[in-house]
């Protein structure tokens, strides 16, 4: 794989690293040591997975080191973290989604580590079971019951402070 190749994926990477960090210009810092070490090591790369799938890996292992030496944990996201603050001609619906993703992200801040990497690679990272069990070194039986109690917590979790009708045209409204 060629650095181009590597770069190719840097959306991927820096979108996982952001939900993790909840920290824009530290996420880019990250997405930069990852997509390093990626060129560094492409050579170890044994082809068994799939590219987004080793970098993805990567960039979680960067984020671990990250927390390990400044000894604290991911913050929840603020609003503006979360999501761009809409332009003043945006509706009242856009500010109450970006809202809406806030809470949503602080509640999988609170998951577990393995649950909430789980969760964020998958619907973040757009990734399947099989690259999540190689992303977590876990097999992919594994992968899938971190998935579904990550998920489980995670609506548990919003059952208890949001009122959820997704037939509604603001599904989420806090208790």
């Amino acid at each position: 794989m060629e650095a181009e190749q590597i770069a190719a994926h840097r959306g991927t990477v820096r979108g996982v690293l952001l939900r993790l960090v909840r920290d824009s210009v530290l996420a880019d810092d990250l997405v930069q040591e990852a997509l390093l070490r990626a060129t560094r090591t492409v050579s170890s790369m044994r082809g068994e997975a799939a590219p987004v799938t080793w970098l993805t890996a990567i960039a979680l292992n960067v984020a671990r080191d990250h927390f390990r030496a400044t000894r604290r944990a991911p913050q929840t996201a603020e609003l503006e973290q979360a999501a761009e603050l809409p332009d003043a001609c945006d509706t009242e619906g856009q500010v109450m989604q970006a809202e809406m993703s806030a809470c949503i992200l602080g509640h999988v801040a609170r998951l577990p580590e393995r649950q909430r990497e789980a969760v964020l690679l998958h619907h973040f990272g757009g990734l399947g079971h099989r690259e999540i069990a190689t992303t977590l070194d876990v097999s992919e039986g594994n992968a899938r019951v971190i998935l579904h109690r990550g998920l489980a917590a995670l609506r548990a979790s919003l059952s208890l402070e949001c009122s959820l009708n997704f037939n509604d045209d603001i599904p989420c409204e806090r208790l």
